[in-house]
């Protein structure tokens, strides 16, 4: 009997496993361009970045990712706000900025002649990494995030860049039976899409 037991106990925890564990929802990643269509020069000027806006929880994370990949192309042409002396930054200079702001900032920054922007936000946060779904489950669960690369040129004041990454996971459980399934989380879907955004804008632009 206990023989029995001991051979059937795997082909039972398979069968559970099998039964229980039965969904993966994988990522999907879209680009939307919001500007003009090709990529940037960066073999020329002083290039300003400046800070960061994205979730408290990813900035340590994306913060170093963006600043190593910007060092990368553009060397000692890269600055930040606090390297340069008696630099004023509007408080309108984001993404999408406005033609107001950019000018504002062309005159706060004078030393430099283009300016990156990053900005990311986790849109929806449903899932975890294991979660169940019930067979009363009504609208299906999603986690997704998005992340904005742009580029200025400030002499011009005009826009030289501008893309939107998204990332997202959606369950595929929907009146579908009761089961767990493995999900990307939030965090991850925004640093993948920042991936696929710098390399998007190295694949298009001259370095």
């Amino acid at each position: 009997m206990r023989k029995s037991f001991f051979f059937a106990f795997p082909l039972i925890l398979l069968t559970l496993s099998t039964t229980l564990l039965s969904g993966c929802n994988p990522a999907k990643y879209t680009m939307l361009s919001q500007g003009p269509a090709g990529g940037v020069d960066f073999r020329t000027g002083n290039w300003l970045l400046l800070e960061i806006d994205c979730p408290p929880e990813v900035y340590g994370a994306l913060n170093t990712a963006v600043q190593t990949d910007f060092k990368a192309i553009l060397g000692d042409r890269l600055y930040f706000p606090h390297q340069i002396q008696s630099a004023i930054i509007p408080k309108d200079a984001k993404v999408q900025m406005k033609l107001t702001a950019l000018k504002q900032l062309a005159l706060g920054v004078p030393t430099c002649d283009y300016v990156v922007l990053c900005k990311a936000v986790i849109a929806r946060d449903e899932m975890g990494l294991l979660n169940y779904n019930s067979r009363f489950q009504q609208t299906q669960k999603q986690n997704m995030a998005h992340v904005t690369l742009e580029c200025y040129d400030l002499k011009k004041q005009t826009l030289l860049y501008s893309k939107r990454f998204t990332g997202s996971s959606t369950s595929t459980s929907l009146h579908g039976g009761e089961r767990w399934e493995f999900s990307v989380q939030a965090r991850s879907l925004l640093l993948k899409a920042y991936e696929k955004g710098i390399k998007d804008l190295r694949r298009t632009s001259v370095r």
